[in-house]
C-alpha cells in the first residue's frame, strides 16, 4: 500500500525497471482478473449480457481516460513550471553577476563572491537534497548578504541610481525564481489522487471481464493490452510528478553554465 500510496520509493531505481515492474504486474493482474471471471461466470451469461456491458464500459472507460489524461495534464505542467523557474532563476545568477561590474570595489569583489557562492550551493548541496525528496530551506544566507549590501546606502551613493535600481529588482526577480523552483520540489500528486488511479484503473480492468469474446485468447489479450496502457500512463505520471527526481528530472545545466561562464576569467567581462 505505501507504494500505492507514496510512490517516493520508485525514484530510487532506474526508470525503465519500474516501467517493467508496473507493466507486468498490471498484465498479470488483468489475466487474472479475467481467468477468475471466467471461472465465476460462464461465457454463454457474458455474452447475452454483452451489449448493455459494452455500453457501460466505454462510459466507464471514457471516465478513467480523462482522469489520466487529466493528472498526466497536471505532472507535465507542473514538470515544464520547474523547469521554467530554474532556467529563469540561472538567468538571473548571471544578470546579478554582470551587474556587479558598475559597483566599486570592495562591493564588486564581494557581491560576485556572495553570488557565485549562491550558485555553487545550488548545484552542490541544494540540487542533491531535491534529487532525494528533502526539503531545502527556503532562506538563503549568500542571498541575505546580498540584500543587505544593495541596500547599504554606501554602496548605493557610490553607483549609478538607475544600476542600482535595476540591481534590486534583479534580486527581487532572484529570490522569486528561487521559491517557485523550491515550491516546484514540493508540489506533489496528492495520495487521494494516486488512491483513485490505481482503484479505478483496476475497477475499470475488472468491469472489462464483463464482456464475453467467444476466444479465451482474445479476452485475454484485449485484458492484457488494456492493462499495460493503463500502467504506461501511470508511469509517465510518476517520472513527471516529482520533477527533481528520478532519471527525467530537470537538469542543473543552467546553473552549471552560469558556473562555468562566472568561473572562467573570459566570461563576463568586468
Amino acid at each position: 500500500m505505501r507504494f500505492v500510496m507514496h510512490p517516493d520509493m520508485v525514484y530510487e531505481y532506474p526508470i525503465w525497471a519500474v516501467g517493467v515492474l508496473l507493466v507486468s504486474a498490471a498484465v498479470l493482474g488483468a489475466v487474472l482478473i479475467e481467468l477468475c471471471a471466467r471461472w465465476l461466470l460462464p461465457i454463454e451469461l457474458r455474452r447475452r449480457h454483452n451489449d448493455v456491458a459494452a455500453a457501460m464500459f466505454s462510459i466507464i472507460g471514457v471516465t478513467y481516460a480523462v482522469l489520466l489524461a487529466f493528472v498526466a495534464m497536471l505532472a507535465w505542467e507542473g514538470f515544464n513550471k520547474a523547469k521554467a523557474a530554474t532556467y529563469a532563476e540561472a538567468a538571473v545568477v548571471g544578470d546579478v553577476y554582470n551587474l556587479s561590474a558598475g559597483f566599486p570595489e570592495p562591493g564588486r569583489s564581494s557581491m560576485r563572491d556572495d553570488i557565485v557562492d549562491y550558485a555553487r550551493r545550488v548545484v552542490t548541496i541544494e540540487w542533491p537534497e531535491q534529487a532525494e525528496g528533502r526539503t531545502v530551506a527556503q532562506e538563503s544566507i549568500d542571498l541575505d548578504k546580498l540584500n543587505r549590501m544593495a541596500l547599504d546606502p554606501h554602496l548605493s551613493g557610490m553607483a549609478d541610481g538607475g544600476l542600482h535600481s535595476i540591481l534590486l529588482e534583479s534580486l527581487e526577480r532572484l529570490w522569486d525564481a528561487r521559491q517557485e523552483r523550491l515550491l516546484a520540489a514540493q508540489t506533489t500528486i496528492p495520495d487521494i489522487v494516486w488512491f483513485v488511479m490505481i482503484v479505478g484503473g483496476g475497477l475499470t480492468i475488472a468491469f472489462g471481464s464483463f464482456l464475453g469474446a467467444p476466444s479465451a485468447r482474445m479476452q485475454l489479450a484485449m485484458s492484457a493490452v488494456l492493462a499495460a496502457s493503463g500502467a504506461l500512463v501511470l508511469i509517465l505520471i510518476i517520472a513527471l510528478s516529482n520533477p527533481f527526481r528520478g532519471d527525467f528530472r530537470v537538469s542543473m545545466a543552467p546553473f552549471e553554465h552560469v558556473l562555468s561562464r562566472m568561473d572562467n576569467p573570459g566570461g563576463p567581462k568586468q
